[in-house]
């Protein structure tokens, strides 16, 4: 007979062996299953459960929040265009298309096999760019002059800005400041280092390749562009980077408008920083309580973003899949519906080569 710890040892053994073989694989299947469950609670569901809850609780609080008092003027700029009626897809004009590109960020031949992809059909389609069409890229000058050419249309976006900045900053000093690593002496502008001035090398370069008439239409795209009303969606606004929900057009920041990523839920102040609530997800809560009759409802179109990439939601599409960097260029197709149904919406991108590389 064997001693007695090692009967106390054997008998759990002994009891587990006599469970049927198919009990024991479900019990198996059931820990994973509850535990794949509580690790997805944990780091998936609960983050996000958390992040609507606060957004909840901020629509809820009656505050003035950024925007609602002031906004800072610039005559340097157009704060809203509105776009031509005629342009809109409609039951009366079942014919015509919308087509909503993303950051192209001087990759024009990208935007080019874009455009073939989807059939553009000039007038009966009509090209919106969501800014930072420029820089970075290949041929940015290629990409405004293929704008212009199709009468597209435009906003501006944060890199757009930096280049008429740093040509306003050389065009009022008439020669270009020297940078923190220039010699004062040199006659040439190296345009490899940050100035201290209101633009810096890269864009007072890029500012170059760029005619008269170029210039102009860049200067004439808006921060914001009304599209007008489309069927389901309430008005639709294009910008490049975000809107603060609740707030007039009128009165958002335009700084914010081309650079916010995230936005602070006790204050509403947008941040192009990621340290806060992703801006399009208030926009959408806040939109998600707006009558669908109401005059203010809205659904927005931005870029700027291409860390989330395609970013598409109820209220709010993003588009920015990061082509200069080789990922997609993408674009928002929206056209008529059925008489008296919500128009049609889809997304179709094309692969894009790597011209550029975050150093």
């Amino acid at each position: 007979m064997p001693p007695p710890w090692k009967r106390i040892v054997a008998a759990p053994a002994s009891r587990l062996s006599q469970v049927p073989r198919r009990v024991q694989r479900y019990f198996v299947i059931y820990a994973t299953l509850l535990l794949a469950a509580w690790v997805s609670w944990k780091w998936v569901f609960q983050p996000d459960w958390d992040t609507n809850r606060a957004i909840e609780n901020s629509l809820n609080e009656e505050k003035v929040f950024f925007g609602s008092n002031m906004r800072p003027e610039f005559s340097d700029m157009i704060q809203i265009k509105t776009m031509d009626s005629r342009l809109l897809p409609t039951d009366e004009n079942f014919k015509q298309r919308l087509v909503i590109v993303g950051d192209v960020h001087g990759c024009k031949d990208e935007l080019q096999a874009l455009l073939d992809k989807v059939k553009f059909r000039a007038p009966h389609d009509h090209l919106i760019l969501t800014g930072d069409m420029i820089s970075k890229g290949p041929d940015s000058a290629g990409v405004v002059s293929l704008a212009r050419s199709l009468s597209a249309s435009c906003v501006r976006g944060n890199h757009e800005d930096r280049m008429l900045l740093a040509l306003a900053d050389m065009r009022g000093h008439h020669a270009a400041l020297p940078g923190p690593a220039e010699d004062p002496t040199n006659g040439r502008d190296l345009l490899d280092e940050e100035s201290f001035s209101h633009g810096d090398y890269t864009f007072r370069s890029l500012a170059r390749e760029f005619d008269d008439k170029q210039i102009k239409w860049l200067q004439a795209c808006p921060v914001i562009l009304r599209v007008g009303e489309i069927a389901g969606f309430g008005e639709m606004v294009v910008v490049h980077a975000g809107l603060v929900p609740g707030i007039p057009l009128e009165r958002q920041d335009p700084y914010h408008v081309m650079n916010m990523r995230t936005i602070d839920l006790d204050t509403r102040l947008p941040s192009e920083n990621r340290e806060g609530t992703p801006w399009e997800k208030l926009w959408n809560k806040y939109q998600s309580r707006v009558p669908s009759q109401s005059a203010e409802r809205s659904s927005v179109v931005y870029g700027h973003d291409s860390k989330r990439g395609k970013n598409i939601h109820k209220y709010s599409f993003g588009l920015d899949s990061g082509c200069v960097a080789g990922g997609r260029l993408t674009a928002l197709v929206i056209e008529a519906g059925r008489k008296g149904e919500a128009a049609k919406t889809s997304t179709v991108d094309v692969k894009c080569k790597t011209h550029w590389q975050k150093s």
